[in-house]
């Protein structure tokens, strides 16, 4: 281990010499990207991430569900860890566990993500089109996607009106400690959810309840997986916003408590390419959460970042934006 540590700090460093001398890097989806190992506190190569997620049993791989390059580095994350004959699976919050069958029916054909979309109905992911380099590469390698999300209507009316206002055979489709929030959770979305205009005037109660409903519901969906006959010795790749799972919070924090089994995060910056729509701007309320606003939490945001320069000066890393804030949750 000691030998393994000197030896990346050793390319840690030869790397950020060839950065800093514009020389050419081992980049994962761009000419200009790294990695950044927030443990070691330096730029290390791809490789060393990929031989690092390639021992354990689940990889978070968070993302800002319209930026284009967070899934052009999914899909080529798929095929850096399928190069390494390993035995894969693929988890995504972009459908719920009751639409699996309509997505295992995809997985057989050969039909493109329009027509996922159109067999999906009303209720596929609204951007799901952004997501087909993923889902042709998964399809194409034979690994298999899973939904893991909770149903929108059932999301939706706990927004509305909480978990309390559950029949009891809605009650029966949540599953359980979705009620168990960890604070430090609870107090960073309450911190980042005061960019919603519409969230202003009312209580953020059921919005925490229905964020962890969703939460709970894909680390069980995930955990059924990995203990199933299907997901032995399997690695699972999970592709979710990354307010389910930065600082271990959400889906990594439960399906620890179910499992055990070790993970790793990688979350890809935003670096100033977020654009929202004009309608989204109306919606928002400027906010800007400062370091010191997230020192509370005393864990790092993630294993590993894959950084891009600042794409626009006129943004600050301190800004929140409604599609930052809560991924899939809509007031």
């Amino acid at each position: 281990m000691v030998l393994r540590r000197a030896v990346r700090s050793i390319l840690a460093g030869l790397l950020f010499s060839l950065l800093m001398f514009g020389h050419n890097t081992p980049a994962m989806s761009s000419p200009e990207s790294f990695i950044l190992d927030l443990y070691m506190g330096e730029p290390v190569p791809a490789d060393i991430m990929i031989e690092d997620i390639s021992s354990v049993r689940i990889v978070y791989i968070g993302e800002v569900h319209t930026i284009p390059r967070h899934h052009a580095f999914q899909a080529k994350m798929l095929r850096e860890l399928s190069d390494r004959k390993l035995k894969l699976a693929l988890g995504m919050e972009m459908f719920s566990g009751e639409q699996q069958a309509v997505l295992d029916s995809w997985q057989k054909g050969n039909q493109d993500v329009s027509a996922l979309i159109r067999d999906l109905g009303h209720d596929a992911w609204t951007n799901l089109k952004d997501y087909e380099a993923v889902l042709t590469t998964a399809r194409e390698l034979g690994i298999p996607i899973l939904g893991l999300n909770a149903a929108d209507t059932l999301v939706k009316k706990v927004a509305r009106e909480g978990l309390a206002s559950l029949t009891e055979a809605e009650r029966k489709r949540v599953p359980a400690h979705v009620d168990k929030m960890n604070p430090l959770l609870d107090r960073l979305l309450r911190l980042r959810l005061k960019v919603h205009r519409a969230f202003q005037d009312r209580s953020l109660d059921f919005i925490v309840e229905a964020q962890s409903l969703r939460d709970e519901t894909m680390a069980r969906g995930l955990s059924r997986y990995l203990e199933s006959p299907y997901g032995k010795d399997t690695i699972m790749l999970v592709i979710a916003g990354t307010g389910h799972m930065n600082y271990g919070f959400g889906i990594p924090e439960r399906a620890h408590r179910r499992n055990g089994l070790q993970f790793r995060i990688i979350l890809p910056t935003e670096s100033g390419q977020l654009e929202l729509s004009e309608e989204e701007r109306r919606q928002a309320v400027p906010v800007t959460i400062t370091h010191e606003d997230l020192r509370f939490i005393q864990v790092p945001i993630a294993d590993y970042l894959h950084v891009i320069p600042l794409q626009n000066g006129t943004e600050t890393a301190t800004q929140v934006t409604s599609r930052s804030v809560v991924p899939g949750l809509q007031p």
